[in-house]
């Protein structure tokens, strides 16, 4: 009997010991970062998409091991067995996997990316099944990571100083110089945020030569209204080296970080901005005056203020306005599988640019973005003309990929596969040229106009995609006929003609008829800055039969 009751004591003795191993000797995905661009390199001095792995043990070699992007496919790549000194984990720590679809570059770099827009990343068990740790993580920004709020923590955060290989640890950066630099109250039809809501604004301006995330920040003025800004939304809230960042003073935070539970009381003209250290980045005293006329500094950060006919948020307030050339956003592809490839023979998101002019235009130093609140995030290269050239009637095809190292034509963002915007500005930063809104497309299907360059949007099936060559290819304005019902340039710069594919009416905001176009033709049309809906004939039997048009 005793025998037994030892027996039984050791049984379960040994059975604690093996349960209390196998929780401390869990493996954790401990930190992320899907857009790095400055934060961290890897042995090629190249910035890529990268995970930390933490494991709370002993020694724990990795070899065998799977990782992937997604559930569905859970030994998309799986840790090489050559190289023991690469896969092996320390006791207690840490291992770098760098997603940068590159395997020849050694043990640790997975044959996969990481997309910002987010997604999920899967390490798994020699198995192939048994998921050992997961994370679906939302939108990223770059080179801010997101991890466990502390190693193996089940809570996750946005870290602006990422952790690589070492304890995740908060860390408040000092707050650096900015300037509250231009403000608009009275904003009745100078700028609708994505809801298409007018409401009033206010314009931060990063001086610094590095990016500025104001998660954390306050917004506060002398009558005691404050608002700390979401520190889950850096994607909102970041501001590029020499840029400007829009906050919406709307108080309605639920339509992203960027906008602020704050309306600014009629009583206060004061506005002060303070770090997460409690150090104040700036205050700033401002004046209201007529609507869509903005009160900001005479120059980016200069101590003198003045009043702004012509508002200028998200740019710089010495704004000189260059019109754009005739160019349009003809197609674009933001799931490709199978469809095109580019120069390194992957297989990448991609978008078209035509011109409509009548002259060849330089693309060089235009800008392109799939973020409203950052107009600037990407310039064509101003170095490459022999290839950024392009004559009237011909096209250029971009690849939407973040890698700017494969060539010229690669920018710094991909698509969201659940849609975006995507738009196309002239070398000042601010006139757009053109843009477009999108939805969730299946695998290797196109969003394309038809007609090229002044037809509405549609879907084209993976085996109609014409990446650089036209969509519906046509020869004469009467083809136009036939199409449903269509408006371009939209939105409309003052004094350039509006295309209307048929005869039709623009009312104003308040329902009141302003002026008549006619159908298959340029109309050169006199509207004031503002929101206007423009209605086919009644006796047109068209589909899409009235729309919202913007003057700029």
């Amino acid at each position: 009997m005793r025998n037994l009751v030892l027996l039984i004591q050791l049984t379960l003795l040994i059975a604690m010991v093996v349960a209390s191993n196998k929780v401390f000797s869990q493996t954790y995905i401990n930190e992320l970062m899907a857009s790095n661009q400055l934060a961290l390199f890897d042995d090629f001095f190249e910035s890529d998409d990268w995970i930390e792995i933490y494991h709370e043990g002993g020694v724990l070699n990795l070899a065998g091991y799977y990782l992937s992007d997604r559930d569905d496919n859970l030994t998309k790549w799986q840790f090489p067995y050559t190289n023991a000194g690469i896969t092996t984990i320390t006791p207690g720590g840490y291992m770098i996997v760098w997603l940068d679809n590159d395997t020849e570059q050694g043990e640790d770099h997975a044959s996969f990316k990481l997309s910002p827009d987010g997604e999920g990343v899967y390490l798994t068990a020699p198995d192939g099944s048994t998921i050992i740790d997961s994370i679906v993580f939302p939108m990223q920004q770059t080179d801010v990571s997101y991890g466990r709020e502390c190693d193996a923590c089940d809570s996750w955060i946005y870290f602006d100083n990422s952790t690589p290989d070492d304890e995740n640890t908060l860390l408040i950066s000092p707050t650096p110089l900015l300037y509250i630099n231009e403000i608009l109250i009275l904003n009745e039809s100078n700028l609708v945020d994505e809801s298409m809501e007018l409401s009033p604004w206010i314009e931060i301006f990063n001086p610094n030569s590095f990016q500025v995330n104001l998660s954390g920040y306050t917004i506060s003025n002398s009558l005691a209204q404050t608002y700390t800004l979401s520190s889950n939304a850096p994607f909102d809230l970041t501001i590029e080296a020499d840029g400007h960042l829009l906050l919406w003073m709307d108080g309605e935070p639920g339509e992203g970080g960027h906008h602020l539970d704050f309306i600014p009381s009629s009583e206060a003209v004061d506005i002060t901005l303070k770090g997460p250290d409690g150090n104040v980045a700036d205050t700033y005293s401002y004046q209201v005056g007529e609507l869509n006329v903005s009160w900001g500094r005479s120059t980016d950060g200069s101590p003198s203020s003045g009043w702004f006919t012509t508002p200028t948020p998200r740019v710089t307030n010495s704004l000189f306005i260059i019109e754009p050339a005739y160019l349009v956003i003809n197609e674009l592809q933001p799931s490709n599988l199978l469809d095109t490839v580019d120069n390194a023979g992957a297989h990448e998101d991609w978008f078209e640019i035509v011109n409509l002019g009548t002259t060849t235009v330089d693309l060089g130093g235009y800008y392109l973005t799939d973020r409203l609140n950052n107009p600037t995030k990407w310039q064509v290269p101003l170095d490459v003309p022999d290839s950024t050239t392009i004559a009237p009637g011909e096209y250029i095809l971009f690849f939407a990929d973040e890698d700017g190292s494969q060539g010229w034509n690669h920018t710094n963002f991909k698509f969201n596969n659940d849609g975006e915007a995507l738009v196309l500005r002239s070398i000042d930063g601010f006139s757009i040229a053109d843009s477009v809104h999108f939805g969730a497309l299946p695998l290797d299907h196109s969003w394309g106009r038809d007609i090229d360059g002044s037809g509405p949007w549609r879907e084209f099936i993976s085996t109609e995609t014409t990446p650089e060559y036209c969509n519906v290819c046509v020869t004469s304005v009467n083809d136009l006929s036939h199409q449903p019902f269509s408006i371009f340039p939209n939105p409309l710069k003052p004094g350039v003609p509006v295309f209307s594919s048929h005869n039709a009416i623009i009312y104003n905001s308040t329902g009141a008829r302003v002026v008549g176009v006619f159908g298959n033709e340029f109309n050169t049309i006199d509207l004031p800055s503002g929101i206007y809906y423009i209605v086919a004939d009644m006796n047109t039997n068209i589909e899409m039969s009235s729309q919202i048009l913007i003057v700029l």
